[in-house]
């Protein structure tokens, strides 16, 4: 299992539906972490991009805009535990 699919998949066990909720689509495999789109109701309309710090064995989040087909971080989040991924990604995106 690579990073993004256990990103993911720490996400679904937490909340089943969280990915749903967030409008969540396109998923994309980044390397280092995982990324996808929301949008439908939710706050923030645009990229998550959640990456594994390794070093730290952490994870760090982007929220990015796209603008313009240029992508900007508007907010991010340094040192989320696995098990707080669903709720502090629901504070930025819902």
């Amino acid at each position: 299992m690579n990073i993004a699919q256990t990103i993911l998949s720490q996400i679904r066990t937490i909340d089943p539906r969280a990915t749903w909720a967030w409008g969540a689509k396109d998923f994309v495999n980044t390397g280092k972490g995982l990324q996808f789109r929301t949008g439908g109701l939710a706050k923030h309309k645009g990229l998550v991009h959640v990456k594994y710090n390794e070093a730290e064995d952490l994870y760090d989040i982007d929220y990015l805009k796209i603008k313009k087909g240029v992508p900007t971080v508007v907010h991010y989040q340094k040192g989320i535990f696995a098990d707080n991924l669903v709720n502090v990604i629901d504070m930025v995106v819902q």
